[in-house]
């Protein structure tokens, strides 16, 4: 397919590269970082531009990739009239560019994407919507390029999927940083946490989270947690956080008793 990306962050870039080796024709990059642009478009050849009112009318697929709160401005300058165009966004809905095409979609990759680390897009999940069959149909003949785990989702699935996804994801990495952060104070490096956090990721592919929970706090060992926040008594933040998901975790493991 002849593709049009709209945008130049970090989904940008993995799209384009991505849907270039499975054969695509990227046929320009839209946005309002020209530079940022021009970096991803020289890896692959592919033309740049920094105005809406030149994008090419000649795409099979317009894929708006921006952040979610310049989604509706962007998509308002834009008049694609029937062209396939689809957002990446996993919690701005369908219907944000309801004005920019009457075949308009949702196409997001359910990953967590950066320039700098290489991605398996065949291992992705890809959720999608359309406003009809067959702008559906052009995206899963699209996504199917890239990987077998298509979804179809609408748009309350799509933000459950979301949300769930900043805790698996985004606030684990948080509590990741405030490990390291706590190592590192001591002289000790994160590199001695991978096996551990490998065993952590390894244990959920074939149990449920709940039923491998571990620690002190699942185990209601209140000598181990009062040690542990009174070692955190200077850094009332983690102590919070940790009082926070010590009670949690006890409630969880209370209600779900077998």
């Amino acid at each position: 397919m002849r593709i049009v990306i709209i945008g130049s962050g970090n989904v940008a870039y993995q799209l384009a590269w991505h849907l270039h080796n499975s054969g695509h024709q990227i046929i320009q990059i839209v946005s309002r970082h020209l530079e940022a642009a021009k970096w991803i478009g020289n890896l692959i050849d592919i033309p740049c531009t920094d105005r809406y009112s030149e994008i090419s009318m000649l795409a099979d697929v317009y894929l708006l990739t921006v952040k979610d709160d310049a989604i509706e401005e962007v998509a308002s300058k834009l008049n694609l009239i029937d062209r396939v165009i689809a957002h990446t966004s996993g919690t701005v809905g369908l219907d944000a560019l309801q004005n920019t095409s009457t075949n308009h979609g949702i196409f997001y990759p359910l990953q967590t994407l950066s320039r700098n680390v290489s991605v398996d897009f065949s291992m992705i999940p890809i959720c999608l919507d359309a406003s009809n069959s067959d702008t559906l149909n052009v995206l899963k003949k699209l996504a199917g390029t890239l990987t077998s785990k298509i979804i179809e989702v609408n748009d309350q699935k799509r933000l459950a999927i979301h949300v769930a996804a900043v805790f698996a994801n985004n606030f684990t990495n948080h509590l990741f940083s405030i490990a390291q952060m706590l190592l590192e104070r001591n002289g000790l490096s994160f590199e001695i946490f991978k096996p551990l956090i490998n065993e952590t990721v390894r244990k959920i592919q074939n149990h449920d989270p709940l039923k491998v929970q571990t620690g002190p706090a699942v185990r209601h060992d209140e000598h181990t947690i009062q040690k542990h926040l009174e070692y955190l008594k200077n850094d009332l933040r983690f102590a919070e956080i940790y009082r926070i998901l010590t009670e949690d975790v006890q409630q969880w493991k209370s209600e779900n008793a077998e």
